[in-house]
């Protein structure tokens, strides 16, 4: 389901949510998806307003939005 998700927003574009995990804090997360080469995610990350780079083992869940 991860990567049908992750699939998804790099397709069309759109936004996800992520919760995702980094040195042992989780975080939630809404990016649009960019580039996916192996496990590694390039992606919008719009909290902090900037390209940034996730690991696709460190990501717990993803999620659509409905709009």
């Amino acid at each position: 389901m991860l990567d049908y998700v992750l699939i998804y927003s790099l397709e069309k574009g759109k936004k996800i949510n992520i919760r995702y995990k980094k040195d042992n804090k989780v975080t939630l997360r809404d990016i649009k998806v960019l580039n996916i080469k192996n496990d590694d995610i390039k992606a919008y990350c719009y909290l902090r307003h900037e390209i940034r780079n996730f690991k696709k083992d460190n990501i717990l869940s993803a999620i659509m939005y409905n709009f």
